[in-house]
């Protein structure tokens, strides 16, 4: 007989680790829920959300510079 509540946790460690977190997260999260810590949980989320859109903003930054670059050098017909 299948657990749903070992399935729950199995699905949400799976996504989690798509979604970057470390293994330490994961095991912090899932033992923050068996402990009914939700609000930590949710604490966890959006810090780690903040985590990578900040790293998106840098990377498109950095995109932003090569384009830039490219955009120079077409005007220049290079």
């Amino acid at each position: 007989m299948n657990d749903p509540e070992k399935e729950g946790e199995a699905a949400t460690e799976r996504n989690l680790a798509d979604a970057g977190c470390s293994g330490e997260f994961v095991r912090r999260f899932i033992e923050l829920g068996r402990e009914g810590k939700e609000k930590e949980q949710s604490r966890m989320l959006s810090r780690h959300r903040a985590e990578l859109l900040e790293r998106l903003h840098e990377d498109q930054r950095r995109i932003d510079c090569l384009d830039f670059i490219l955009y120079e050098r077409r005007r220049r017909g290079a």
